[in-house]
């Protein structure tokens, strides 16, 4: 079967993309806001899928921080992509693990804060430049350019009111339910999402398809995408049953043994869903991914997917307020 997008060929992208370094979901690009400013979303097109900056481009900022969301908007990407879980005063924060151990200097359960004692972690802890996600291989003697600087768990509704601030065509946020905490979580989330003005933008997800179902029930016309381990075939069948929109397998390489491929994505199309593969970092792998026909990628280095579509670009991957060791560049290394 032969691969779509051919007018955008590997080795122009990957050259577009390298010397950089020395919809779907509603996609805005519009002229550059000033450096230290936010993109201006005016609706241009572009080509391509539409980009998500997964943990809000974790490579170039504190994933799931108001910090990387805030950089991602710098950047101009098309998507917000973050997770939530429950305080245990019932407020939505925005974090990946069910512990704080891994990014910030505290320990325990997110569940066990209070969202007041949640704020007093220092969630840019353990950040490190272009390291994709953080690691939680906790090492002193790398960079840490965020400690100290005031980078707190943000809350879901302050991203949510990031995106609104962006205006009508602004990034759309997709955002993650996890299992342990979903029955709560997700009706608290259907709530938030319809008091947010910007309902219409925001996407929840989960692996867990029985919290996209709780999503369903308190509002079918709410967006969801299955994330899924296993291929299409598992959860393209789930969504087709159970009313849900995007399918978002894990993205393997091809030289690896992906499955996410042309095939994929043509039965995902036919069944009137939308192919959003995760976590796409390289340059040759978003090349594919990009010439299968996802309609949209979820990636830790955002702007190098932007770069590849040529599109416009700050002068720094990474907030020209925060001072990093080296400057770092927009492609994995």
């Amino acid at each position: 079967m032969s691969l779509r997008n051919a007018a955008l060929p590997l080795f122009a992208f990957a050259a577009t993309a390298l010397a950089a370094c020395m919809q779907s979901a509603p996609v805005s690009v519009g002229a550059q806001a000033a450096d230290t400013g936010y993109h201006v979303y005016d609706g241009a097109p572009h080509e391509g899928p539409y980009v998500s900056a997964h943990r809000g481009g974790a490579a170039y900022a504190p994933e799931d921080t108001l910090a990387a969301y805030q950089n991602a908007a710098r950047l101009g990407v098309d998507d917000f992509e973050t997770d939530t879980s429950l305080t245990s005063d019932g407020v939505l924060v925005l974090i990946h693990d069910g512990t704080v151990n891994r990014t910030s200097n505290c320990t325990g359960n997110v569940s066990a804060f209070t969202l007041e004692d949640l704020r007093k972690c220092d969630a840019g802890y353990w950040y490190v430049p272009g390291q994709g996600t953080t690691s939680g291989t906790h090492n002193d003697t790398q960079s840490h350019p965020y400690r100290g600087k005031g980078v707190v768990f943000p809350t879901a509704q302050e991203v949510f009111d990031l995106a609104k601030s962006l205006g009508p065509l602004g990034p759309t946020v997709t955002i993650e339910l996890k299992d342990y905490d979903c029955r709560a979580a997700a009706p608290a989330l259907v709530d938030l999402i319809h008091a947010s003005g910007i309902q219409h933008r925001i996407i929840v997800q989960s692996f867990e398809p029985y919290c996209l179902d709780l999503v369903k029930l308190g509002d079918s016309t709410i967006a969801t995408l299955h994330l899924s381990n296993e291929g299409c075939t598992a959860p393209l069948a789930y969504n087709i049953a159970r009313g849900h929109n995007y399918v978002s397998p894990t993205w393997v390489s091809q030289a690896d043994g992906g499955d996410v491929n042309a095939e994929c994505a043509d039965a995902v199309h036919a069944a009137g869903q939308k192919l959003v593969p995760w976590t796409v970092d390289t340059i040759a792998d978003l090349q594919f991914a990009t010439d299968i026909g996802s309609d949209g990628i979820i990636t830790n280095y955002p702007a190098c997917m932007m770069q590849m579509q040529g599109r416009p670009m700050p002068a720094s991957v990474t907030p020209p307020d925060i001072a990093f060791p080296e400057p770092l560049a927009a492609c994995k290394g």
